[in-house]
């Protein structure tokens, strides 16, 4: 359970948000950019806990793409209202929230020109959220949903299975159903909404169609696939969208005797890697910061991890990416030359 100081506290950040937000009319709520289920279910809960607790309505808009069919699928089967960032002026909202990302990482989209009053995060915290005048970041937590979760709770507003859907799936897909590390309020607030979602929405959402040309960049990207010694490397070359580096990290992460997956992609003028590890305590946030360094951005967990950098970082895309691929070879200790085929 959690103490009696720490839910002290969490009460209390709530009603400074709360506090902040009551008076103003307009908000504008902003997940990271590709925006994933954890970060949207966030975002849908932080529109409905203003709308409800501090009469402020709420657009929510997102830079770049939804890519894994199951994101689109959440969308589309939740009705969530998303718009697309460009379409929307910032000057016409008295407050602006970012979730699921902080000012001064490379995933979120704003500039100067945009200044957010709110961040909630369970990312690592980043020196320029301090500057924010509501920040909550809680690293220790698996997921932003939990975070909303509880504030909803909190503040005693009653869930549809709608939100409760959307909250639940964040969790499950950032906590892969709580088998990855977490903290026990992830797990009670995954027990919490379970009750309330709606069950056909959520097999809808977690058995979405793929077009053919997904297994056909999968298959692609298998048989581009080497294993170095405890380092597996998928090199998928173009992308039709980001997120494909991470769905290839994922279904590789299941390898046997494979300790880091490291998936490399390109799109939109960037090199993206996806890292993963079945095992805990593998701190590939450490990792991937430690290797693209200045170069790009980047950022996770000790057991997902992803960046960017420019693809013509080293000259053409080939040549940055095979770069890519040799820093993370050379911190981890094989050899990048000598690698065997996943397949024939």
């Amino acid at each position: 359970m959690m103490s009696r100081r720490d839910r002290e506290s969490a009460r209390e950040r709530l009603a400074a948000l709360l506090a902040l937000a009551r008076g103003r009319k307009r908000a504008l709520v902003v997940p990271h950019n590709d925006p994933d289920p954890d970060a949207i279910g966030a975002a849908l809960g932080l529109a409905e806990l203003l709308q409800r607790r501090a009469d402020v309505s709420s657009t929510i808009a997102y830079s770049g793409i939804l890519g894994r069919a199951e994101n689109k699928a959440m969308v589309e089967h939740l009705q969530i209202p998303l718009r697309p960032l460009h379409t929307v002026d910032c000057d016409r909202y008295d407050l602006v929230a970012l979730v699921d990302t902080q000012p001064g990482h490379g995933n979120q989209p704003f500039s100067s020109d945009c200044r957010p009053r709110v961040v909630i995060d369970h990312h690592p915290l980043h020196p320029d959220t301090g500057q924010v005048a509501f920040w909550d970041v809680r690293s220790e937590y698996a997921s932003t949903s939990t975070i909303v979760s509880w504030y909803l709770r909190d503040a005693r507003v009653r869930l549809s299975p709608r939100l409760a859907t959307a909250l639940f799936y964040g969790i499950k897909t950032d906590t892969l159903g709580l088998s990855r590390p977490s903290h026990p309020d992830d797990a009670r607030a995954y027990v919490f909404l379970q009750q309330r979602v709606d069950p056909e929405a959520l097999a809808r959402i977690e058995n979405a169609s793929v077009s053919l040309a997904y297994f056909q960049a999968l298959d692609d990207a298998l048989h581009r696939t080497h294993i170095y010694d405890v380092l597996v490397v998928a090199r998928l070359g173009e992308m039709r969208y980001p997120d494909m580096a991470a769905e290839v990290a994922d279904f590789l992460r299941r390898l046997e005797h494979a300790r880091i997956v490291l998936a490399v992609g390109r799109y939109g003028g960037d090199v993206i890697v996806s890292l993963r590890s079945p095992e805990r305590g593998m701190r590939l946030d450490s990792l991937v910061q430690q290797v693209i360094a200045d170069d790009g951005s980047a950022g996770g967990h000790d057991f997902m991890a992803a960046g960017r950098v420019r693809a013509t970082l080293y000259g053409d895309p080939e040549d940055t990416e095979a770069e890519i691929v040799r820093r993370f070879s050379a911190v981890l200790g094989v050899d990048h030359l000598r690698g065997t085929a996943l397949l024939a």
